[in-house]
């Protein structure tokens, strides 16, 4: 059975472009060593069927793995439809990891001895991504927040999954709506919410993470910790390249 052809009989509709960047992929690993391999068709169909039985990956395929249980696995329905997020065996985080499979493709064929960990990522974005990409991203959030506040009574592991996707697609220019999440009852998504503020170097929100620190979540106040000192460092990193200037 061809990939075109498991596809077709798991009824997942991938556009030809997309198809046909995996096929020649799959072509090029054949008989060279590298760190995630693209699911033969067999394991395609049986992991696909089986994660289907679950609620949070049930609009995702299983595409590559590293043959150590983890796995890169491509939305085929909902507002992140066609993004790739990574699965790991251990802790699941669900949240777009790449914009798309020929993003990831590019990457893996430029890097093949590299593992996931060394890999440059799609997600949390910088400040260099076009209008079109941010345009997307700014509705795949609003999608994402309608889901959330239409559904009040989601289970938590679902909420969780949706939060953190919606916080990894967060461009630096809607880095503010983080803020709303650093008080989250769940105390995974107020970690993260910390992180990702850290991440984007974001100074405004010191003075709520320093309350973090000291009233927070187990959890949150670990994270917040961390985001303080990476707010440090970029702060840091400015005032030395404002040094460094040459002057004109």
């Amino acid at each position: 059975m061809s990939l075109r052809e498991v596809f077709e009989r798991l009824a997942i509709y991938l556009p030809d472009d997309t198809l046909e960047a995996l096929l020649i992929h799959s072509k090029k690993q054949k008989g060279q060593k590298v760190q995630l391999r693209l699911l033969s068709e067999q394991e395609l169909a049986e992991s696909t069927e089986w994660m289907a039985q679950i609620e949070v990956f049930k609009h995702i395929v299983p595409l590559w793995t590293d043959d150590h249980s983890n796995y890169v696995g491509l939305y085929v329905e909902g507002p992140l439809t066609y993004k790739l997020c990574y699965i790991n065996h251990e802790e699941t985080d669900l949240s777009p990891i790449y914009r798309s499979a020929a993003s990831l493709i590019a990457e893996l064929e430029q890097n093949p001895e590299l593992d996931w960990e060394q890999l440059h990522k799609d997600y949390p974005s910088d400040e260099d991504i076009s209008t079109e990409q941010l345009a997307e991203d700014i509705r795949c959030m609003h999608e994402l927040q309608a889901i959330l506040e239409k559904d009040s009574s989601m289970e938590d592991d679902v909420r969780c999954q949706l939060l953190y996707s919606l916080m990894a697609i967060t461009p630096v220019s809607e880095v503010d709506s983080l803020l709303s999440y650093v008080d989250d009852e769940d105390m995974y998504v107020q970690e993260r919410a910390c992180i990702l503020l850290g991440y984007h170097g974001y100074e405004p929100a010191t003075e709520i993470l320093k309350e973090v620190v000291k009233h927070g979540s187990p959890n949150g106040k670990l994270a917040a910790r961390k985001a303080l000192s990476m707010i440090r460092a970029k702060q840091m990193d400015k005032h030395i390249k404002k040094i460094n200037q040459p002057l004109t």
